[in-house]
C-alpha cells in the first residue's frame, strides 16, 4: 500500500500496532485520511477482515466521504469497502436494534420519533397530568428525559440532581413517555444508544456476538462522545483493539451530552495505549492558525498541541467593528461581492461602494466616548425602521466567482435574519444549514406519517398527523377512541397481525360517520401494507398519495399547492435512491435516513451560493473565505456561558472552530449596538479578539481605536 502520501505523525498512526491508539487531530490535519488510511492499510496486510471493522462517526455526510475514500484505496479488492459496518452511532445502533430489540419486548418494526413527534407525546402527557405546559413546556421535559438517557438513566434510576417537586414531576413523565413509546413501537434518537446498551447489559451471549464480529473498532470526533457512547464503546472493544481521533479543543457539543473528559482521560482507561499529535495543518495559512492558537490557549485544561503549517503567510485578518446588526450585514456583503466580482476577472462596478483590504485605511477613526454611544443607542432606537430601509451595498453582477467558497458563521441562529435582508437586497445567492429543512415541511411530514403507517399502525404520533388529513370527518373525540384501542389492544401485543387488529377494530364505538371513515382509512393502510414486495418504494409512494387523496388535496389549483406537490415529487425522486430493493426494506432504510439526518447533511453541495451557518454546524467544514459575525461580550461567549468557568471554556473551542474553518481569508466582526430581546443592547468587543496577535491582524474603523493598545504577547484570564 502506497503511505508515501501521509507525513511522518500519519504514517506512524496508520501503521500503528494493534492495541490502543488516540490520534489528537487538529483542524486541517488530515484526520479523516489518516482514518481511512489506517482502514485501508489493516484490511490490505490482512490483519482484519473488512466485516470485523466497526468504524464509527457522528454524521451520515462523514461516514459516506470515509466509505468512498476506502473504497478508492481498496479498489483492488472488490465487495472489501461494502463489507465494512460504516456509520453514524445512531445508524449503526438502529441496525443492531432491528436484529436485537425483541429481547427487550419491542417488535422489529419499530418506527423512530424525532423531536417534533416527541415534543408531541410530551404534549399529550404533560395534558393528562395537568402541567401547565406554558411554565413548564415539553422541549423542557424533552431536554430533561434526554440528559437522562445520555446518563444511561431509565425512569427507575433518574437522578439529575433536581429539587423537588420537579423531580417528581419529572420521573412520572419520563414513566410515561417511555410506556407511550414502548405502546406505540416507538424509540426516540437516544433510545437507539440507550436500549443498545441495555441489551448489551443484560444479554451476554448477545453483547459476546457483536464483540466477536467487531474485533476492531475505530471512532471519528472521539471528543465528541456522550457517557452512552463511551459505555457502548467499552462494552465492544474489551480487546482493546481501539483506534480513535479526535481533538479536544473542537469539543462544542455539550449541550446535547457530550462529554469532553472521555477524550482527556483516553490515556488513563488504556494506560498501555499510544497517543500521537497530527499538529500540521493542510488548510489554513501561517496568518490564521497563529491567532487560533492565540485563542485555543486561553483554556487552561487541554491536550496541548501547536499547530504549524507549510502554507503562505496569508492576507491579514480584516477585524472591524460596525455600527449596528445592519451595518454589519452590508460590511459582509460588500466584501463577498468584491471578492466575487474580482475572483472572476472582472472590475466593480462601483468601487466606493466596496470595502476591502485597505479601502479606509487612511481614514482616522473618530472620538467614541460612552456618551457617543448612548446618543448612537438612543438615534438607533428611534430611527430602527428607516435604517431597515438603506440600500448601501452594491448588487452582485450575473458574472462572478463561484460563492460555494464562502460562509458566514454566527452564534446563534437569530443573527442570520439582518444578514438574509442584506443578502437579498444585493442579490446574493444564500443558503442557511440550520433552517427549515425539506423533511420539516407539513406535506413531506404528512407523506412520511402514511409510510409510517404502512410499516407501524401503532404509531399514534403519525395517525393523528394524517386520519383527518385530508379531512375524513374524524373529530378529536373520535381520534381519542381510536388512540385508546390501539393503546389497549396493539399497543400490548406487538406480534399482534394487522389484519388481526383489523378485525377487532371493526367493533369500536364512535360516532357512525367518524366509524365509517376510519374503517376506510385503515383499510387503505391496510392495502398498503399488502403492497406487493416486488414493487419499489416509489410506486409505494405514488400509490399513497393517490389513494389516500392526497395528490388531489395538494394540487387545489393554487401556486402553493403546485409548490406544495413539486416537494412531493422531490420525496419520490429520493425515494429511488432505495429503488433496487423490495418496498418494505427500502421504506425502512429510508424512513430510519430520514429520522437520523442531521443539519449539516442537508447542505446542498452542489448550490452556488453563499453558507449562512451557526458555529455548532460548522465543524468539519472548510471554506477559502469566512465572515465571523458577532464577537461581542454575551453572544459569543454567550451570556449564559458567563459564571461557569466550564461553559466559559466550550466558548472558547467554538470561537476556535470558528477561525480554523477559514483558508485564505479572514473577517472578524462584532457591533457597537445590537438589537436584541426588543431592545438596543451595547456590548463590549468579545473577550476573544483581545488574544490575537497584532501582526496578523488589520484593525478597521472603530476597531483601530479599541484595540490600539493590544500587545503582541497578551494573555487573558477566562474569567
Amino acid at each position: 500500500m502506497d503511505l508515501s502520501s501521509l507525513n511522518d505523525k500519519q504514517k506512524q498512526a496508520v501503521t500503528a500496532p494493534f492495541g490502543p491508539v488516540l490520534v489528537l487531530a487538529g483542524p486541517g490535519s488530515g484526520k479523516t485520511k489518516t482514518l481511512t488510511h489506517r482502514i485501508a492499510y489493516i484490511i490490505e496486510k490482512r490483519l482484519v477482515k473488512p466485516e470485523n471493522i466497526l468504524a464509527l462517526t457522528f454524521t451520515n455526510k462523514a461516514a459516506k466521504e470515509m466509505r468512498s475514500r476506502v473504497a478508492n484505496l481498496l479498489a483492488r479488492h472488490v465487495g472489501a469497502s461494502e463489507s465494512l459496518t460504516m456509520g453514524t452511532f445512531h445508524s449503526v445502533c438502529a441496525k443492531i436494534l432491528r436484529h436485537e430489540i425483541t429481547a427487550l419486548g419491542y417488535a422489529s418494526d419499530f418506527v423512530i420519533f424525532d423531536k417534533d413527534d416527541q415534543q408531541k407525546v410530551l404534549r399529550e402527557i404533560l395534558e393528562d397530568l395537568r402541567i401547565d405546559s406554558k411554565k413548564m413546556p415539553p422541549a423542557l421535559f424533552g431536554a430533561l428525559i434526554s440528559r437522562g438517557k445520555n446518563l444511561l438513566q431509565l425512569p427507575a434510576d433518574l437522578n439529575l440532581g433536581l429539587e423537588s417537586p420537579m423531580r417528581e414531576k419529572l420521573a412520572e413523565v419520563y414513566t410515561r413517555y417511555q410506556d407511550a413509546l414502548y405502546r406505540q413501537n416507538a424509540l426516540d434518537f437516544d433510545d437507539l444508544l440507550l436500549l443498545t446498551v441495555k441489551i448489551f447489559e443484560n444479554f451476554s451471549k448477545v453483547l459476546a456476538k457483536y464483540q466477536k464480529k467487531f474485533s476492531y473498532v475505530l471512532v471519528d470526533e472521539y471528543q465528541d462522545t456522550n457517557q452512552v457512547q463511551y459505555r457502548l464503546l467499552s462494552l465492544l472493544a474489551t480487546h482493546h483493539n481501539i483506534f480513535v481521533v479526535g481533538d479536544d479543543a473542537q469539543s462544542i457539543y455539550k449541550f446535547r451530552g457530550s462529554d469532553i473528559t472521555n477524550i482527556l482521560n483516553f490515556e488513563k482507561d488504556y494506560p498501555e495505549g499510544l497517543a500521537i499529535k497530527l499538529e500540521q495543518n493542510y488548510r489554513s495559512t501561517k496568518n490564521i492558525l497563529e491567532a487560533a492558537q492565540k485563542v485555543i490557549e486561553m483554556n487552561p485544561e487541554q491536550k496541548p498541541k501547536v499547530l504549524w503549517t507549510e502554507n503562505v503567510q496569508g492576507e491579514k485578518i480584516i477585524l472591524t467593528c460596525e455600527e449596528d446588526e445592519r451595518a454589519e450585514a452590508e460590511f459582509v456583503a460588500r466584501n463577498i461581492v468584491k471578492l466575487a466580482v474580482v475572483g472572476a476577472g472582472l472590475k466593480p462596478a462601483r468601487t466606493e461602494d466596496l470595502e476591502y483590504a485597505d479601502d479606509d485605511s487612511q481614514a482616522e477613526p473618530k472620538p467614541f466616548s460612552i456618551l457617543d454611544r448612548f446618543i448612537k443607542a438612543k438615534m438607533m432606537q428611534a430611527q430602527y425602521s428607516q435604517s431597515f430601509g438603506r440600500t448601501l451595498v452594491p448588487q452582485l453582477p450575473k458574472k462572478h466567482e463561484s460563492l460555494k467558497e464562502f460562509c458566514i458563521l454566527y452564534r446563534t441562529h437569530a443573527q442570520s435574519r439582518a444578514l438574509e435582508e442584506v443578502m437579498i437586497e444585493a442579490s446574493i445567492p444564500y443558503q442557511i444549514v440550520g433552517g427549515l429543512k425539506f423533511y420539516e415541511r407539513k406535506e413531506i411530514k404528512d407523506i412520511l406519517a402514511y409510510l409510517r403507517l404502512t410499516l407501524n399502525y401503532r404509531d399514534l404520533v403519525s395517525l393523528r398527523r394524517v386520519i383527518n388529513e385530508p379531512p375524513r370527518g374524524i373529530g378529536d373525540k373520535s381520534y381519542a377512541e381510536i388512540r385508546d384501542f390501539i393503546l389497549n389492544l396493539g399497543g400490548r401485543d406487538k406480534e399482534l397481525l394487522f389484519k388481526d387488529f383489523r378485525i377487532a377494530f371493526a367493533e369500536i364505538k364512535i360516532q357512525p360517520k367518524a366509524w365509517a371513515s376510519s374503517q376506510e382509512f385503515f383499510r387503505m393502510i391496510e392495502e398498503f401494507s399488502d403492497f406487493n414486495e416486488k414493487f419499489s418504494l416509489p410506486e409505494l409512494v405514488k400509490l399513497i398519495l393517490r389513494k389516500t387523496g392526497y395528490e388531489k388535496y395538494l394540487r387545489d389549483g393554487s401556486e402553493a399547492g403546485e409548490s406544495r406537490w413539486e416537494n412531493a415529487e422531490e420525496l419520490i425522486n429520493v425515494a429511488h435512491k432505495f429503488g433496487n430493493l423490495g418496498w418494505r426494506e427500502a421504506l425502512q432504510e429510508f424512513l430510519e435516513e430520514v429520522a437520523l439526518i442531521s443539519e449539516i447533511d442537508q447542505k446542498d453541495e452542489s448550490k452556488d451560493a453563499v453558507t449562512l451557518m451557526t458555529l455548532h454546524s460548522a465543524k468539519g467544514l472548510e471554506f477559502d473565505n469566512v465572515f465571523f459575525v458577532g464577537l461581542e461580550e454575551g453572544i459569543l461567549p454567550h451570556s449564559r456561558s458567563l459564571i461557569d468557568p466550564a461553559e466559559l471554556s466550550e466558548e472558547v473551542r467554538l470561537a476556535y472552530v470558528g477561525l480554523t474553518r477559514a483558508r485564505k481569508r479572514l473577517f472578524l466582526v462584532y457591533t457597537h449596538n445590537r438589537r436584541g430581546f426588543g431592545n438596543v443592547q451595547i456590548n463590549q468587543p468579545s473577550r476573544i479578539l483581545k488574544v490575537l496577535p497584532k501582526g496578523v491582524v488589520e484593525y478597521r474603523g472603530m476597531a483601530k481605536e479599541h484595540f490600539k493598545n493590544v500587545d503582541e504577547e497578551v494573555t487573558y484570564e477566562l474569567t
